[in-house]
């Protein structure tokens, strides 16, 4: 049936169309947590007996409290509240999260949480020589191409999991500058796809290359002049059957944990987005300008991109120069 909109017809056609559209404005991966977030507080609210939708102010503000006390972080906290003003915003009511008293609460747990030396684990990040371990000891076997291959790739181009995971084969184009350009389509801070071209130059030594390596991959799993998803999945066997779906965000975590176990390299603080600082901090360490570090890392704020590097603390401490 049709519906009347400042005096015309709003046809079914158009509303699926607008629904379909405002899917498409967030990932799939945050809807999944917002998802997750409302139903967290739905559960807690009716068992306090609480309406989750439309929320009360204070109703938000005790689970939070609540959250807190029970151990969650600040960031989680601050997640779950985003959770609960998207369901509210998309059901056409004020959002909790916007409410000063609110933000009050969050702010203080904030505090709290500081006070406490409760602060948010950073990824630990590796040396370019600790980056080598990794992969000179990967098996053989198409797995450890791919492996070596991902690894390199993201380090060189400060690349967080999804970025990886989202690469397509024809996202590599040969360049003049010895290796491929490599386009990100989108990622977490270009959710509307804008694209970043970035150039994968070659390395110094054969066994970690990161263009070798790339190549290898490609040409390891039959891939070139193909299309679909570059990183794969690779079945076990003397013959791998190489997957046709891209590889999931959480598998590159397992990537790097099986190649930091092989190599002896301490699991603790260890993650995919461990790449991604260790590019800032060798990168720094190397006298790489901040400007051509921000543009292959993508980073929008100068401020944020320091707190990824974790030599600059030590490297030339101006404590030192001060003649005491």
């Amino acid at each position: 049936m049709a519906g009347a909109a400042d005096g015309g017809l709003v046809l079914p056609g158009d509303v699926e169309s607008v629904g379909r559209y405002l899917t498409a404005a967030k990932a799939e991966s945050t809807r999944r947590a917002y998802d997750a977030d409302f139903r967290a507080w739905s559960t807690w609210a009716r068992q306090r007996g609480f309406s989750p939708l439309p929320a009360a102010d204070a109703a938000v503000a005790a689970y939070l409290a609540a959250l807190s006390d029970a151990g969650a972080s600040p960031r989680t906290i601050a997640r779950r509240l985003s959770g609960i003003g998207h369901a509210h915003r998309e059901a056409g009511h004020p959002s909790p999260s916007e409410h000063p008293g609110t933000r009050e609460v969050l702010r203080g747990i904030r505090r709290t949480a500081a006070r406490d030396g409760r602060r948010p684990r950073k990824a630990r990040a590796l040396d370019t020589q600790t980056i080598r371990a990794l992969v000179e000891d990967l098996p053989a076997g198409v797995a450890g191409v791919r492996d070596r291959a991902l690894i390199l790739t993201s380090f060189a181009l400060a690349l967080r999991a999804s970025d990886v995971c989202g690469l397509d084969v024809t996202d590599l184009a040969p360049a003049g500058h010895g290796g491929p350009d490599v386009t990100i389509r989108w990622s977490k801070t270009d959710q509307e796809g804008s694209g970043e071209v970035l150039a994968l130059a070659p390395g110094v030594r054969a066994r970690t290359c990161p263009v070798r390596a790339l190549q290898a991959w490609v040409e390891a799993a039959g891939l070139t002049g193909s299309s679909g998803p570059l990183f794969r999945s690779v079945g076990r066997g003397a013959r791998p059957r190489i997957g046709r779906t891209r590889m999931a965000r959480s598998s590159v975590r397992l990537v790097l944990r099986r190649a930091a176990e092989r190599a002896g390299v301490p699991l603790d603080g260890l993650s995919p987005h461990s790449l991604r600082r260790s590019f800032a901090t060798e990168g720094y360490k190397a006298g790489v300008s901040e400007r051509e570090l921000a543009r292959t890392g993508r980073w929008a704020s100068v401020t944020t991109m320091r707190g990824y590097d974790a030599s600059s603390r030590w490297a030339d401490p101006a404590s030192a120069r001060l003649g005491l």
